[in-house]
């Protein structure tokens, strides 16, 4: 019996060690942008662009669907965790159509970056630009293509009392400060469908990361 606590000891110390180095080791996370910027060197940034996406949609669409009775029962998942659109991110719903992630999923990922690389690379930025002027306006760097177009994926993944969920993209604030605000003709539709104010939008980006709405398609 002795003995085979002392394994089980250790088979519990050796799990929780690689647990604590996977969560502490930076090298993911710096090596992701450093692929990414090398697809770039190669396709430059419309072929960035298009595997971003690709990336992202075929992620959304790897996880399993979900079905709800109800609005509520839909954001009780959500705020739960346990519906795809919060599987990767903590959020709250400050209405029954507006969500607020409160630390963007990719944080770490560019503090690491810049901790250890130095200044982020413009291709970063360049990328973004052109998913803004060909796709939808809204995205700050390249992370935000992933995560915007992986949330739109998700949501056709989700049916409401039969109905498919959309998303729609608000407010982004990235680490570094840099704010993007869905543009004036389409905000005020916006803060509408998430029943939010421009004063409580203010409200919400000083603390928070993204700002999003949901509703029934």
């Amino acid at each position: 019996m002795i003995g085979e606590d002392t394994k089980a000891s250790k088979r519990r110390g050796a799990t929780s060690m690689r647990a604590t180095a996977i969560e502490s080791n930076p090298l993911v996370d710096v090596a992701a942008h450093l692929f990414l910027e090398d697809i770039a060197d190669k396709q430059g940034a419309a072929g960035m662009n298009t595997y971003l996406m690709s990336l992202a949609t075929s992620l959304a669409r790897s996880m399993p669907e979900e079905e709800y009775d109800t609005w509520e029962d839909f954001l009780d998942a959500l705020r739960a965790g346990d519906s795809i659109l919060s599987t990767f991110e903590t959020i709250f719903t400050p209405t029954d159509h507006c969500v607020v992630t409160t630390v963007n999923p990719f944080e770490r990922g560019w503090l690491e970056y810049t901790k250890r690389i130095g200044k982020y690379s413009r291709i970063h930025y360049d990328v973004a630009e052109y998913y803004n002027a060909t796709v939808k306006p809204g995205a700050i760097d390249t992370t935000c293509i992933i995560h915007q177009t992986f949330r739109n994926a998700a949501a056709e993944r989700i049916r409401v009392g039969g109905r498919r969920v959309k998303c729609a993209q608000i407010a982004t604030i990235h680490s570094d400060g840099t704010k993007k605000v869905a543009p004036d003709e389409w905000l005020p539709i916006l803060l509408e469908k998430a029943g939010i104010t421009r004063t409580q939008l203010n409200m919400f980006m000083r603390n928070n990361a993204i700002i999003w709405c949901i509703y029934p398609e």
